[in-house]
C-alpha cells in the first residue's frame, strides 16, 4: 500500500542537539587527489604554476575544483528549507520521523534517503553537517531509526516507497519512454551505511522481475568495516552487483574503517567505488580544532553531490589540510 505522509512546521536549524554517534586494516596504490582545504581559516592557495584567482564553488554539473584552490564561497552554503516529516508504512511498527532537507534551487530530484548511526539521532552533528552540505544541490530525506539493523533496513524500504510514490505521481505526466529508468540515492553513516547497502541489494532482488531499470548510487559515510571484535563486515559489499556505484567517505583516523583495509575490500568488490578521505577525522567525523568540524562535515556533503553527477574523477580524494 502507498505510504502516508505528513509534513509539519520547519525545524529550527540554529540549535541542533548534540549527541554522540555510536556505531555498530595494505596501502593502496590507487591514484589520489587533494580536494580543497575546507577549514574555517583556509584561504585560497597558490598553484605551483600560477597564482589561482578566486572562483565560485562549482555546481554538480560543473567540473570538480582544482586541487590547489579553495572555492571562494565555501563558507556560505545556499539557503535551504528543513521540515519535519512523518512516514507510516506496513513494514514498520511505528511512524518514521524524518527531516526533509530541500535546496533553494528548483532541482527536484534525485532525493537522497539517508540515516544516522546506531547510537545517533537526526540531530547528530555528523548527520546535520553532511545533509546540510549535500542539500545545497539535492534534496535529502533523513530518517530516524532504531539500533536494530533489520528494522533500520525496513525503514529504508518504507522511505523508498514513499519517495518513489511521490516521484511517480509527477512522472505519470511524462511520456512512458522517459519512465523506464529510476535513479535512487541511498546512504547513511556507520550502522546506517550498512543498512543502506542491505536495502539496495534487497530492493534490486525484489524488482528483478520488472522491466524498469533502477540506477542505485550508495553514499556510505564512516562505514564500520571492522567490528569491535575485529570481525570484517565486507560480505554485503562484495555482494553488491556491478550496476551499483558506491562512494565511501571516511576519516583517516577512523579505527573502524582503515583506508588500507577498505582498499583491500574494494579490490574484491564487483560494484564500482571511489573514496573520499577526510584528514584528521575520526569515526564521528570530528577533527581538531573542533571549530573546523562543521565546515569539513558540510564539505563532505558537497563533494558527495559532485560525485552523484560524475564530477569526482580520482579513485581516492582527500579533504583537509595536509601536514607538512
Amino acid at each position: 500500500m502507498p505510504a502516508k505522509r505528513k509534513v509539519s512546521e520547519p525545524v529550527p536549524r540554529d540549535e541542533p542537539k548534540k549527541r554522540v554517534t555510536r556505531s555498530s586494516a595494505k596501502t593502496s596504490t590507487a591514484p589520489t587527489h587533494d580536494l580543497p582545504d575546507y577549514s574555517p581559516k583556509a584561504g585560497t592557495k597558490t598553484s605551483k604554476k600560477s597564482s589561482a584567482p578566486e572562483h565560485k564553488e562549482p555546481s554538480p554539473t560543473n567540473a570538480t575544483p582544482e586541487v590547489d584552490e579553495v572555492p571562494a564561497e565555501y563558507g556560505s552554503p545556499a539557503p535551504q528549507i528543513t521540515t519535519n516529516r512523518t512516514i507510516t508504512h506496513d513494514l514498520v511498527k511505528k511512524p518514521i520521523q524524518c527531516h526533509q532537507y530541500t535546496p533553494s534551487s528548483s532541482n527536484p530530484s534525485p532525493t537522497l534517503i539517508f540515516t544516522h548511526g546506531a547510537g545517533g539521532t537526526l540531530s547528530a552533528d555528523a548527520v546535520v553537517n553532511f545533509c546540510t552540505g549535500f542539500s545545497k544541490y539535492f534534496p535529502v530525506l533523513a530518517f530516524q531509526g532504531s539500533m536494530n539493523l533489520k528494522a533500520r533496513t525496513k525503514g529504508f524500504h518504507a522511505c523508498i516507497e514513499e519517495v518513489y510514490y511521490s516521484q511517480e505521481t509527477a512522472q505519470n505526466r511524462k511520456p512512458k519512454e522517459q519512465n523506464r529508468k529510476k535513479r535512487m540515492l541511498l546512504g547513511g553513516r556507520s550502522m546506517g551505511a550498512r543498512a543502506a547497502v542491505i536495502a539496495a541489494s534487497e530492493h534490486l532482488a525484489e524488482k528483478d522481475h520488472e522491466q524498469e531499470e533502477t540506477i542505485i548510487q550508495l553514499i556510505l559515510v564512516s562505514y564500520p568495516l571492522q567490528g569491535p571484535k575485529d570481525d570484517l563486515r565486507d560480505q554485503i559489499l562484495l555482494d553488491l552487483p556491478e550496476s551499483i556505484s558506491v562512494l565511501f567517505i571516511i576519516g583517516d583516523k577512523d579505527a573502524m574503517c582503515p583506508l588500507d583495509l577498505l582498499n583491500e575490500t574494494r579490490s574484491k568488490m564487483v560494484a564500482k567505488s571511489q573514496v573520499v578521505v577526510v584528514r584528521d577525522a575520526d569515526h564521528g567525523m570530528n577533527i581538531k580544532p573542533a571549530s573546523a568540524t562543521k565546515e569539513v562535515g558540510e564539505s563532505t556533503g558537497r563533494v558527495a553531490a559532485w560525485w552523484v553527477e560524475g564530477d569526482l574523477k580520482a579513485d581516492v580524494q582527500y579533504i583537509g589540510k595536509q601536514e607538512e
